[in-house]
């Protein structure tokens, strides 16, 4: 517990206005800063009666934020009480003995759900099929969704509930996969044909429950605000209301700016003006114009070296370029801030096309013209970004998952690959980055990870130690302003947060060290030692 004034001191001070820390100290009063300065000063002013904390050596810095997740979807896939927790099982036997001790420590007669399994790595890497979850003779509908959320793995009791048989047709965009004699397998591909399923598991009945566990691990991990994106991936109905009613209680320990469909203005104008405030707030909405490089779908500018549908593929996006403005000029014209998919570099052009009719029709209004992930953009388009005061929410673990040595030279030549992930390049060019992990689909949510990757660009285990085109890496103090002032303008919320400085929210995290003192492939060794949110302390390691 800490008094309603406090004054944390530190010989590394880290307000993300700049990029290197420097001894000095914060006062808050409440749950507000009032005051940031210098050592020298405060021992010529000291705050007398004031309880002092003196961190040392320890760094200290603004919450962390966490620009573009899926924070329902994660928080209940997270939740060990909810979901079977399939990453990393090397098989699908492995998997079952996951699914059979859930049931055990959780009995009943619902759905079991579980995410994470992913065929591709297990020891034998053959798609499994519903007799394998029949086999243990679980009287209970089972659905477990692989990593990407493509492919749900169904028992027989559960194509049953949801209504799959032998006469049911694909339904259009997805495949329901049979046997030699048309019966269905179990396995269900794409959004469409998954959502069957998926659309009865994930109405959760407890939401509530696993949003309260996910706030505390992530405070645990200092994160204290994040960027909440369309699809929100469970079927509740009133999720947004769920948030509120969380922070109306006095129990959130996270502020969340959530965007929704922007195809759907009228509906995002109603929960804007529900949801304003600085726990629960409506930030901009979000659009998905292409998908994937290694699916083939994101929409790139010149043709993919292999794809299926043969030479000239670009993919495709998926509104035309006047679809797009429209949709872009409605948002705009509400007074929302736009945010835009683009994996490839002939989406992100389609989007700047419509960014740039929307600032020439309504003008320089604080409007945040955001691009999500940017895998692939051309260089003549950060220019053109910088001139909109764009911003990118990037996610720089997607550089170290081995796909610029793997797949992706494959499909696009190593040249291109090169040429991926330009973050230093965006920064240079007067882009505001804004970093985050694209939560549940990623490998860690810890944002000394997201650091870590980009700052080093090399994987989890340091390979390649020279880094994957380590030439577009972040150095620390770019990356750690990133992850909080950025994150902070992407959502238009950096009047109350993103930095250290009087009028902001006392959102405040104190590492264990200083990570400007560690070399670069050391850095995930750094961790919280204490995460203050709104003023109260919601983590203390020990």
């Amino acid at each position: 517990m800490l008094p309603e004034e406090y004054v944390i001191k530190s010989n590394a001070l880290f307000t993300a206005n700049e990029h290197e820390p420097h001894p000095g100290y914060v006062y808050v009063e409440g749950n507000e800063i009032v005051e940031v300065g210098t050592l020298e000063e405060l021992e010529e002013h000291p705050r007398v009666g004031v309880k002092v904390i003196d961190v040392g050596d320890n760094l200290v810095m603004p919450g962390f934020n966490d620009a573009h997740m899926h924070f329902a979807l994660a928080s209940v896939q997270h939740d060990p009480d909810y979901c079977v927790d399939l990453l990393f099982a090397e098989s699908e036997r492995a998997c079952l003995d996951r699914v059979r001790d859930f049931d055990e420590t959780h009995p009943g007669d619902g759905w079991i759900y579980g995410w994470g399994w992913y065929s591709a790595v297990w020891d034998n890497p053959i798609d499994p099929s519903k007799e394998g979850l029949d086999s243990l003779g679980i009287d209970r509908p089972i659905c477990l969704d692989d990593f990407s959320m493509h492919v749900a793995w169904l028992n027989s009791k559960a194509l049953e509930m949801v209504g799959i048989t032998k006469n049911t047709p694909d339904p259009e965009g997805g495949i329901i996969r049979r046997d030699d004699e048309g019966n269905p397998t179990g396995i269900l591909c794409e959004p469409a044909a998954t959502d069957i399923a998926n659309n009865v598991v994930l109405n959760v009945p407890d939401l509530k429950a696993s949003l309260l566990k996910s706030m505390k691990r992530l405070n645990s991990l200092g994160i204290t605000s994040v960027g909440d994106m369309h699809p929100l991936g469970v079927a509740n109905e009133g999720v947004y209301e769920t948030y509120q009613q969380i922070a109306d209680n006095d129990e959130a320990t996270l502020r969340i700016s959530f965007f929704p469909d922007m195809t759907d203005v009228e509906a995002a104008k109603a929960e804007r003006a529900k949801h304003h405030g600085d726990m629960v707030r409506c930030g901009g909405l979000k659009l998905i114009s292409d998908e994937a490089v290694e699916a083939y779908t994101a929409y790139m500018a010149e043709p993919y070296l292999n794809a299926p549908e043969g030479p000239g593929y670009r993919g495709e996006c998926v509104y035309s370029q006047d679809e797009l403005d429209e949709i872009v000029d409605r948002a705009v014209a509400a007074g929302f801030n736009p945010r835009i998919h683009a994996i490839g570099d002939g989406a992100a052009s389609m989007i700047l096309n419509s960014y740039e009719k929307a600032l020439a029709k309504y003008g320089r209004k604080g409007t945040r013209y955001c691009i999500e992930h940017g895998d692939n953009f051309k260089a003549e388009d950060i220019e053109r970004l910088a001139d909109l005061n764009g911003c990118f929410a990037i996610q720089p673990q997607h550089p170290i998952g081995g796909f610029p040595e793997g797949l992706y030279p494959i499909i696009l030549g190593k040249e291109r690959t090169s040429h991926m992930w330009r973050y230093r390049e965006m920064l240079d060019g007067g882009i505001t980055l804004g970093l985050s992990t694209d939560w549940p689909a990623v490998m860690s949510i810890n944002p000394i990870d997201t650091v870590y990757a980009a700052v080093t660009r090399s994987d989890f285990k340091g390979n390649p130690p020279e880094g994957y085109y380590r030439n577009n890496a972040l150095t620390l103090g770019e990356a750690l302003q990133s992850h909080t002032q950025g994150s902070a303008y992407i959502e238009g919320f950096e009047s109350r947060i993103g930095t250290l400085e009087e009028g902001k929210l006392a959102d405040i995290v104190v590492l264990d060290c200083n990570p400007f003192e560690l070399d670069i492939m050391d850095l995930r060794k750094a961790s919280v030692a204490m995460t203050i949110f709104n003023g109260r302390v919601v983590y203390e390691k020990n």
